[in-house]
């Protein structure tokens, strides 16, 4: 009969593709980073040409610049769920590819109800 409690070879495995799932987003925010700075490059060169009237060019400029705004919001949430998530997962396991690990920032600043648990783990 099993006791409930995973074994550590499974808890590893769940660890590792935490791990995983978490540096795919940071890739995936690098990625999106990237691909926003080239299309601001011909955007923008785009934007300089004679071929499009001033008043256009003035509302496509503050069109991408509120689309870019909203884009680097987002990838900072992104980067900002797998970092965090990443150190979660380390510090509910209570340890990091063998290592021990200290509570995530946010651990710190956690309501005061919340950090009553965090004691408690």
């Amino acid at each position: 009969m099993s006791s409930g409690k995973p074994s550590q070879d499974s808890a590893d495995r769940f660890l590792k593709a935490s791990e995983e799932l978490m540096k795919m987003g940071v890739d995936l925010s690098g990625n999106i980073d990237t691909a926003l700075e080239a299309f601001k490059l011909r955007f923008e060169s785009f934007l300089k040409s004679h071929f499009l009237e001033k008043a256009v060019a003035e509302i496509l400029a503050y069109s991408f610049s509120e689309f870019e705004r909203e884009i680097r919001t987002n990838i900072s949430g992104i980067s900002k769920i797998c970092t965090e998530g990443s150190q979660w997962y380390a510090f509910c396991f209570g340890a990091a590819l063998g290592r021990p690990v200290p509570p995530p920032a946010s651990a710190v600043t956690a309501p005061e109800d919340l950090r009553g648990c965090l004691k408690t783990l």
